[in-house]
């Protein structure tokens, strides 16, 4: 019987797999914990987007801010529900603001609102979602926008120390990005579902602005 037979018969061990498996399974046992713990150290204090972490920080503050998030979706929630020809002028009015006093933070203004103000902005834009698409005029439609956006645009509070560039840039994209995101679909749900779309969008920030007005005095 050749050796390879030998090693392929049934009666036959193999004194060398289980000593080598047990081995296997305590330095995986031992060495697990001590990557764990090497790696969590660093990982605190690492930052994942490098140096653009100041502009990612701004782009997604709407989405960490509930106050500007709800200010933004109140906005969009009453220009889907005017008519476009509104809208068309209407929106860069909220976009501009919104760049205007995120440049003024940018540039170190000192410029804080308290809390309950713009919650009182965010209701007021909820309740103007209510309102039907022929009033109000466009120029108060401006108007309304205009303050919302200054307000969203100064949610993310004044920048790092020697970062201008970056969260001024990421602010704007932001809010522009998030903006038109929210505007189109519930304008198209307007369109395709049912134009009380905008409105319940809209009594939605109005019920949280008065929540926040309230917790906020």
């Amino acid at each position: 019987m050749s050796r390879a037979t030998q090693d392929r018969a049934p009666g036959r061990t193999q004194p060398l797999c289980a000593p080598r498996r047990k081995s296997g399974i305590v330095l995986a046992l031992v060495l697990t914990p001590a990557a764990l713990c090497l790696g969590s150290a660093p990982a605190s204090a690492h930052d994942a987007f490098g140096d653009l972490g100041p502009f990612y920080a701004s782009l997604l503050h709407p989405l960490a801010d509930p106050l500007q998030a709800v200010l933004l979706a109140g906005s969009a929630a009453f220009l889907a529900g005017r008519p476009l020809t509104d809208t068309r002028v209407a929106f860069p009015v909220f976009i501009g603001m919104a760049a205007l006093a995120a440049s003024l933070l940018a540039a170190g203004a000192a410029i804080a609102f308290p809390t309950v103000l713009t919650a009182w902005a965010a209701l007021l834009a909820g309740l103007a979602a209510l309102l039907p698409a022929t009033w109000p005029p466009r120029w108060v439609t401006c108007v309304l926008v205009a303050v919302t956006g200054a307000l969203t645009g100064l949610a993310p509070g004044t920048p790092a120390t020697g970062a201008i560039l970056q969260p001024w840039l990421g602010t704007v994209l932001g809010i522009s990005a998030l903006a038109i995101l929210a505007w189109f679909a519930l304008e198209t749900g307007s369109r395709r579902l049912t134009p009380l779309v905008p409105r319940v969008a809209g009594s939605w920030v109005a019920a949280i602005g008065i929540l926040v007005a309230a917790f906020s005095t």
